[in-house]
């Protein structure tokens, strides 16, 4: 038989609704903070943030990745990672969003901007559950330039290597014949000059005569134009 709750139980209980109600609205405040904090921090962010459903759609983007990409953020909004990702394929890229979990992953791809040109970029990205599905978070970082100073630095080093492995050096104090100016060899045998610098650099030489040795060969032909 239904009893007639007593004045008591009734404040009692109305009493709880109220602080439900209460516990209810901090909880709601709560989560409107953390929401307007967390879209603060994703539109001040220097680094281009996305966010992709399991199934490779943006499901959300902040504007310095839609600038990165030169597309708006409402184009972004409905694009697939395949459409600008070059690096990898969309079989590669569903096997990827499938497996990615909490722990993220970080590595660097590449992708193609609206205007067809190719970015390099740096990429890290987790995996977590909201409202029952899962959200892949990646954030995205332009490295191109970065990446075209490291390979011109690596051709300047290969270039300098290249030129140095050329490049045969004379060193040390060179026993030269006062003379007939042959220079002494390491294994004691005397050589033309010419012959020892040829063949301990890349220099090569050409033969002619200065004026003053022209003069002594050839002193007939000077005194015959004076």
């Amino acid at each position: 038989m239904f009893r007639k709750p007593t004045y008591k139980e009734l404040k009692k209980n109305l009493i709880t609704l109220k602080n439900a109600e209460l516990d209810h609205q901090r909880i709601e405040e709560i989560l409107r903070d953390e929401i307007s904090r967390w879209r603060i921090l994703i539109e001040q962010s220097r680094d281009g943030i996305v966010v992709l459903d399991q199934d490779g759609k943006v499901y959300e983007a902040n504007k310095r990745f839609a600038d990165m990409l030169g597309y708006t953020v409402d184009e972004l909004n409905q694009l697939y990672v395949w459409d600008w990702d070059t690096q990898f394929s969309k079989e590669q890229l569903l096997k990827m969003l499938q497996t990615v979990d909490f722990s993220g992953a970080h590595f660097e791809t590449q992708q193609r901007r609206k205007d067809g040109t190719i970015i390099d970029v740096e990429l890290s990205n987790n995996g977590a559950v909201y409202s029952g599905q899962k959200l892949i978070l990646c954030l995205c970082r332009d490295i191109t330039d970065r990446k075209r100073d490291e390979k011109e630095r690596i051709k300047l080093i290969k270039e300098l290597q290249e030129a140095l492995a050329e490049i045969r050096t004379l060193k040390g104090i060179l026993p030269i014949c006062s003379y007939c100016k042959k220079i002494r060899d390491d294994k004691g045998y005397w050589e033309q000059i010419e012959v020892y610098i040829r063949d301990h650099s890349e220099a090569e030489f050409t033969h002619g005569l200065c004026p003053e040795c022209a003069k002594k060969l050839y002193p007939d032909y000077f005194n015959k134009n004076k």
